[in-house]
């Protein structure tokens, strides 16, 4: 039985997805509301490989937590190399000759990939040739930006260049190699920094490419990561692992359900708006879940507390009541934003525009978020209905407005007075 172990490479920066990796390290940020390395994990133990290394450098308390948690289910054991100084995706190997001790084969992986590719296959296609190196490759929609591969007909790799100017294919490098363990010892004894620029030349005619015609997706942008969030919606769907079943509509509170109160901490502030009870009150008589999502970052600030939150929220409850209504669930996320006049750029993933709270609200109800809808006064609202795949997004005239902030053009929307001819729109689209 062929003996696999993995290499997971993860201790980048993440400098292209700040300000959210500023709190949070590359491999761990959120799609579909889970850590980006679970999705590994899941293809590592499908593909029964039970040993594994991962690099880590920024936030590694991050990683070591989340280490405890998979080694704590005993599917697979995953072990750090911490970095003090980053060694490069080659150096990393040297720093770690001995991984491919007690191993026939290893698996390296960038785990700043989202992707859906068969890890169980890609080892079979390796198995199934006599070269020591076998490359993950995709389409690229962007070759001159990657490292690019060209095949012969027995798919032997025979010619690969980072960023070409003319690429020769758009076969690009996936971030994922499987080596025999004396090619592993092999590239550690070079010493070098980096595989794509200092190791992979040198295997050319050596190496086949394993081409993924699925899903693939290189994180390293701001842009494909957000991109991500919507991809991974429908990816979970078509798998079968998204088990959402009921529309919602998401709410906004301030300017959308209620009056607009700058840091609104009291009761007494809490003041519904004209025809939001019977609005609300329509909406769940056509079956859709009602959940408010609202940003309250005075309570990262300490400017007031969770405690006086759940009064606002006791207090909305009851005037709902009034008009024999409710919601159906509460979120916030009470993190200090640095970004007060930026409402466009995802700063936490759970603060809007952040999807973070509408997929924790979808994951916790079963909701299916394609046929939800998100109603907001704020460019950040809409936003974040738009990370999350909602199938709907209002604007609603009756808060502080879009600020002079743009909506981008792809991101289509509409525009309504209040809360209640939302809901109108809503039921003549059912």
């Amino acid at each position: 039985m062929t003996r696999t172990k993995a290499l997971l490479l993860a201790a980048g920066l993440g400098t292209r997805l700040r300000p959210l990796t500023y709190h949070v390290t590359k491999c761990l940020v959120p799609i579909a509301g889970r850590p980006l390395l679970d999705y590994w994990v899941d293809q590592l133990v499908a593909a029964n490989i039970q040993d594994a290394l991962i690099n880590t450098h920024h936030l590694a308390d991050q990683v070591r937590a989340y280490l405890d948690q998979v080694n704590g289910r005993g599917l697979l054991h995953l072990e750090e190399t911490y970095e003090p100084t980053l060694l490069g995706s080659a150096g990393t190997l040297a720093a770690n000759p001995h991984f491919a001790d007690d191993a026939d084969e290893i698996l390296i992986i960038y785990v700043d990939n989202f992707s859906t590719v068969n890890v169980k296959d890609l080892l079979t296609f390796h198995r199934s040739h006599d070269d020591p190196l076998t490359m993950l490759l995709f389409h690229a929609p962007h070759p001159k930006a990657c490292g690019i591969a060209e095949l012969d007909d027995q798919d032997r790799i025979i010619g690969f260049q980072e960023k070409p100017q003319q690429p020769v294919s758009d076969l690009a490098n996936a971030g994922g190699y499987v080596v025999n363990a004396s090619t592993y010892r092999e590239i550690a004894a070079l010493q070098a920094f980096d595989l794509g620029f200092d190791v992979l030349p040198k295997y050319i005619g050596r190496m086949r490419g394993f081409v993924w015609e699925g899903y693939h997706r290189d994180m390293g942008t701001y842009a494909t990561y957000l991109q991500a969030q919507r991809d991974a919606v429908d990816l979970l769907q078509r798998a079968g692992k998204w088990t959402g079943q009921r529309p919602a509509v998401f709410l906004d509170r301030d300017g959308t359900l209620i009056e607009q109160v700058h840091y609104l901490s009291r009761p007494d502030q809490v003041k519904l708006l004209p025809g939001a009870g019977e609005a609300l009150q329509q909406l769940r008589q056509a079956d859709y879940l009602c959940v408010l999502v609202t940003n309250q970052s005075p309570i990262g600030q300490g400017l007031f507390t969770e405690d006086d939150l759940s009064e606002v929220h006791l207090e909305l409850t009851k005037q709902l009541a009034q008009h024999g209504t409710q919601l159906d669930a509460f979120y916030h996320c009470p993190s200090a934003t640095q970004l007060r006049k930026d409402r466009t750029t995802v700063e936490y993933y759970d603060r809007k525009p952040g999807p973070g709270m509408l997929f924790k609200a979808a994951q916790d109800l079963q909701i299916d978020l394609t046929r939800s809808w998100m109603i907001g006064d704020m460019v950040s609202d809409i936003l974040a209905g738009y990370h999350a795949h909602c199938g709907g997004l209002i604007f609603v005239e009756t808060g502080n407005g879009l600020e002079g902030q743009d909506i981008p053009a792809q991101v289509q929307f509409h525009k309504v007075t209040d809360f209640p001819a939302a809901v109108r729109l809503i039921m003549t689209n059912q």
